[in-house]
């Protein structure tokens, strides 16, 4: 009944036999109104080189109607890279204005790294925000981390 008998496993606990239980009336699983893919040209970046690579983002509007949309992309603080020459910038924003319905846009992001930049793989977040009205106001973001590998 305490600590030693959970990680032994001596007792089955009720909880994990227990079934998927169906969502509250209250609570549904909504569809993001928008997807996005994220890759990088070249592969990866080179350590210890002032060099610079492309992340291609592609966000697509999968509803039926216009969607004001902005990207945001940040690279870790203390490493050293950024998205201009001098790495100091470590945030990227991009006002994409109006998608229309079922379509695509595209565009690419650049990355550099110094001379000072370790190899190793670094967590690059990445979000698509819709808006309402303006740009003040969220409606709805997909976010996610990808790795970039620095050899």
């Amino acid at each position: 009944m305490g600590i030693l008998d959970d990680i032994f496993g001596s007792e089955k606990k009720a909880y994990k036999a227990r079934p998927q239980e169906p969502l509250p009336s209250n609570l549904r699983e909504t569809q993001s109104p928008i997807s996005m893919s994220v890759r990088f040209l070249p592969l990866r970046l080179a350590a210890r080189k002032d060099n610079r690579l492309d992340m291609i983002v592609r966000i697509t509007n999968e509803t039926a109607e216009k969607q004001l949309i902005s990207f945001e992309a940040r690279v870790p603080q203390r490493e050293m890279m950024g998205f201009d020459p001098t790495v100091v910038s470590k945030q990227y924003q991009k006002k994409l204005g109006q998608v229309e319905p079922k379509a695509s846009a595209e565009f690419a992001v650049t990355i550099h790294g110094t001379s000072q930049t370790k190899p190793g793989n670094y967590p690059v977040d990445v979000t698509a925000y819709v808006h309402y009205i303006d740009y003040n106001k969220v409606m709805n973001f997909v976010k996610r981390k990808v790795s970039l590998r620095v050899v």
